[in-house]
């Protein structure tokens, strides 16, 4: 993922099912709901001291925007509760090339498709419920791959929380961790998950297991907001990257073969 997980997942883990008590998530469909949702990840990054405060109010990455990104949410109460942005890989690259590029280059030399997690955030406090709503936005993780095709998932995590993702779905190490300058140099692991191979497996992660059993249709990534410029016209999105990133996402946005292909500023 773009940065690091911020959701509490050393804290100590029911045993009870996953599906027993699963937070329901959705794609964001609209510009106001993509807004809300990067506006609680601004929240708890900068609480976190992972990012630097902006007038915005809102924390995105360039390579979350466009028509290769989903953003899942789900609600606390009228709020967005918890969040994270899926990311195909796309003409702008993934995050994680920024420090990993020579890696994931070698993947993709050998036909590899993959999808990047990131920008993940959690509104409540409560360690336990923080866990279920992971659970249940990697379910829609997995079959957003499976849905695109996709062969891996990447994500980069702090150090103490690599276990985590090692153990519940499989995921290994691709490359040693390193400082991340899109954190402020805190350390990143960056992790890999062989879905498909994973998947071929029997006795599969407690996580993985759960994906597998309980998909999630492709009808329900259908009407995922698209960051068409006319929908991202006068938005804070627009407003951030052209701030933090020299890119005029209205002006600039050309149509390419898979989607809207974002522009650098002069």
């Amino acid at each position: 993922m773009p940065e690091t997980v911020v959701i509490d997942i050393t804290a100590r883990r029911a045993r009870s099912a996953v599906r027993s008590s699963e937070s329901p998530c959705v794609c964001a469909t609209s510009v106001e709901q993509v807004e809300s949702a990067w506006r609680l990840v601004y929240d708890r990054y900068s609480q976190m001291g992972l990012i630097d405060e902006n007038p915005f109010g809102i924390h995105a990455v360039p390579t979350a925007v466009g028509q290769h990104a989903c953003v899942i949410w789900g609600p606390e109460g009228p709020e967005v509760g918890y969040t994270m942005t899926l990311f195909r890989d796309n003409p702008m690259g993934l995050a994680l090339d920024s420090v990993y590029g020579p890696h994931l280059d070698e993947m993709r030399r050998k036909g590899r498709r993959l999808l990047e997690v990131g920008m993940l955030a959690d509104r409540r406090r409560c360690a336990s419920r923080g866990i279920q709503a992971l659970f249940s936005m990697m379910r829609w993780a997995v079959h957003y791959a499976l849905h695109n095709e996709l062969t891996d998932i990447i994500i980069g995590v702090h150090p103490r929380h690599a276990q985590f993702y090692v153990r519940c779905y499989g995921f290994e190490e691709f490359a040693e961790p390193t400082s991340y300058p899109l954190v402020r140099n805190h350390p990143v692991v960056p992790l890999r998950l062989r879905l498909r191979e994973r998947l071929a497996e029997d006795g599969l992660p407690r996580g993985l297991a759960d994906a597998r059993n309980n998909p999630v249709p492709a009808s329900a990534f259908a009407h995922r907001f698209e960051f068409r410029p006319e929908q991202l016209r006068g938005s804070l999105i627009a407003g951030f990257l052209k701030a933090r990133y020299c890119i005029d996402l209205v002006r600039q946005v050309r149509p390419g073969r898979a989607g809207y292909e974002l522009a650098w500023s002069a």
